[in-house]
């Protein structure tokens, strides 16, 4: 998630400004299965009508079959496919009706003990009963025998308890029914869920695991103030079905898409990745451009074609940056969605969401001119592609490794498209955000609940990323770069934490940098 900032260097405001790049085109109506008409014409679908029992039918999908999710990774990542045995496997059905707010649904989730101890029960995040909206189950299986499920933290998580210990290596099905009901207006945690303005966002909308760990099922009421998630990868075939009309964006790639009278059934595979996010509106427009074997969609509202325009140059920027430097991104289709919010921006698996208040050219937000905050949380979201969906961590206890480290990357983005005025200049910002708590030596390592107010973003977002650069020096930028590349390809698809990150430093640079995380971390 990017959150804001009141003062970037001037500096940094006329190398931004001064930027030019290709004003992309509309795509084609006629380009691939999964795309929109054209900017101006998103009000129309090109898809031919076809009767709805055409539709793929997930239960004749192979829980085994990987094959499915060939098409959303690019050919060199394809290969993961045979790697991640057990991971879990959703296939979701959800249904948007008319009113876009009460929504239903079928689950079945295809889980395997992947732990070294047996398990006694199952825990589900019902996250909308936290998030100002309701979620609620019925008819939950295991196996095919129905179970009743018992409600902890505010009805925010379901516990299956299993009728015998599950083994390792060990694999039950577990499917239940579930109905949503989504505020109509922007809710907890920074307004990510909702119905708002006649766009319809569903953050953490389904019901998900949590991750199993050395502290055991890692469920708890989240702070608002920071990221809510801690998951681990796994795979997503969702058919989501929902009035013909609307455009809908969502992680994974489409592979099927059929209508039936006003309705539409579009089916998306999605993973290896740590969640599923969508986001749908009448109001969008699309445009497109390629990266590699990457389609780049931008998804706006009627109206803000600047804006829409500069997301997608700016994405394909930092593609190129964070490619070279960590390794080829890894699906082959990257979402960029204009939704309102709170925050600036939010990342989900190959998809982006960036706060409508940023599209416009001519806005100012504290005084500072949008352009300047377009570009900053676009180049951010995009470098969680990496850190966050890619390598995952406890966003929840040890948010630095989240947001500390995409907040470095985001500055070698400013360095690697404007040079070292570009770098600085943002450096500065980090300066500015750890300036609004004085300079506290507050640690970065803490949870996210122990931060107060303005802490949270003052000490992760800026003093973090001080640390990360205080880390390069310390190392020699050069030994750091390929650690830090290093450490992406350790812990792609698995989770990292901060001794992780730690030891592999110290592995590289042959040093003890023990006293340099005291000083900033612990």
């Amino acid at each position: 998630m990017y959150r804001f900032s009141k003062a970037i260097l001037v500096i940094l405001f006329f190398i931004l400004s001064s930027c030019k790049t290709a004003t992309p085109s509309p795509i084609s109506p006629t380009s691939t299965p999964d795309l929109m008409p054209e900017a101006s014409d998103t009000a129309e679908s090109s898809t031919p009508n076809v009767n709805a029992s055409s539709a793929m039918r997930l239960e004749n999908i192979s829980w085994e079959d990987r094959s499915i999710f060939a098409p959303n990774l690019i050919s060199d990542e394809q290969k993961i496919l045979t790697e991640l045995e057990g991971k879990t496997v959703y296939h979701i059905e959800l249904i948007i009706p008319d009113d876009m707010q009460n929504l239903s649904g079928h689950q079945e989730v295809f889980y395997t003990n992947l732990e070294d101890q047996p398990l006694n029960e199952i825990y589900f995040r019902l996250y909308p009963n936290i998030f100002a909206g309701k979620s609620t189950l019925s008819a939950v299986t295991l196996d095919g025998n129905e179970i009743q499920p018992s409600y902890e933290l505010a009805n925010s998580a379901a516990r299956i308890t299993l009728p015998e210990p599950l083994a390792p290596g060990e694999k039950i099905i577990i499917g239940m029914d579930f109905n949503i009901q989504v505020p109509g207006e922007g809710s907890g945690n920074y307004g990510l869920f909702g119905y708002i303005d006649g766009i319809l966002v569903l953050h953490k909308f389904y019901p998900v695991i949590p991750v199993f760990d050395d502290e055991g099922w890692n469920v708890e009421i989240p702070p608002q103030q920071g990221d809510v998630s801690y998951f681990d990868a796994s795979f997503y075939l969702v058919q989501v079905t929902a009035p013909e009309k609307v455009i809908v964006t969502a992680s994974g790639m489409e592979i099927e898409r059929i209508t039936d009278g006003n309705q539409q059934i579009i089916t998306y595979a999605n993973g290896p990745a740590r969640c599923f996010y969508l986001a749908a509106s009448k109001y969008f427009s699309l445009i497109s451009e390629t990266f590699g074997e990457t389609q780049v969609n931008s998804y706006f509202l009627l109206g803000s074609n600047q804006g829409g325009e500069d997301v997608l140059n700016i994405a394909l920027d930092a593609l190129e940056s964070f490619s070279k430097r960590f390794g080829q991104y890894t699906y082959t289709e990257l979402d960029l969605v204009g939704t309102p919010m709170q925050a600036l921006g939010m990342e989900y698996p190959g998809i982006s969401a960036i706060s409508t208040m940023l599209y416009d050219p001519n806005g100012q937000i504290g005084g500072v001119p949008t352009p300047i905050y377009l570009e900053s949380a676009v180049a951010h979201e995009i470098g969680h592609m990496w850190f966050y969906n890619a390598v995952g961590n406890d966003q929840v206890d040890e948010p630095w490794v989240d947001e500390a480290i995409v907040q470095y990357i985001t500055g070698l983005y400013y360095l690697d498209t404007y040079g070292q005025e570009g770098f600085e200049g943002y450096k500065d910002s980090w300066l500015d955000r750890w300036g609004r708590v004085e300079f506290e030596d507050i640690p970065i390592g803490l949870p996210v609940a122990d931060y107060e107010d303005r802490q949270y973003g003052a000490i992760v977002y800026g003093r973090g990323p001080l640390f990360i650069d205080a880390l390069a020096q310390a190392m020699g930028q050069d030994v750091f770069d390929t650690f830090l590349r290093d450490y992406y390809q350790t812990y792609k698809w698995d989770i990292g934490t901060a001794e992780n990150f730690r030891q592999l430093a110290e592995d590289h640079c042959d040093c003890d940098l023990s006293a340099l995380f005291e000083e900033w971390v612990y």
